[in-house]
């Protein structure tokens, strides 16, 4: 008698088991740093983010960064918003400096891979006008 619940207990508790694998067409999905992923950001926080709408470029003395994004475009090559390049003018210098905002356009490019993180946009690019004059400025991000 034993054995035949101890049977019936092992095959209950295989069924379970399966039933979700089955659910989903009988493939399970890859987990862990072998999934494939969408490319992402690296906050200064070490922190993973996709479509930031904020988002610090200068970690060691947040002199510089984005706020307001939105995104049109994130994909695996390269990504696209709008929204406001915040900077330091550091005049005279950079604690008694102020903040101007820019509107800009931002493209995040030149996708690495990580072991840590797996693929990350590693340069940021900043389309802007200043004084009637078009600007362009470069930034590097996951340093």
């Amino acid at each position: 008698m034993r054995s035949k619940n101890s049977r019936a207990i092992a095959a209950l508790g295989t069924a379970l088991l399966i039933a979700p694998i089955m659910a989903f067409g009988g493939v399970a999905a890859p987990t862990g740093a072998g999934a494939a992923t969408a490319t992402r950001v690296l906050t200064c926080t070490q922190k993973l983010a996709s479509k930031p709408s904020t988002y610090t470029l200068s970690c060691a003395d947040a002199n510089a960064g984005w706020t307001g994004v939105t995104w049109s475009i994130w994909n695996a090559s390269s990504a696209t918003g709008h929204g406001i390049l915040r900077q330091n003018d550091c005049t005279p210098n950079c604690v008694s400096g102020k903040f101007i905002n820019y509107r800009a356009t931002v493209t995040l490019s030149k996708v690495i891979a990580t072991k840590k993180y797996g693929e990350l946009f590693s340069k940021a690019t900043f389309h802007y006008t200043v004084a009637g004059k078009a600007k362009t400025e470069n930034f590097g991000l996951a340093d």
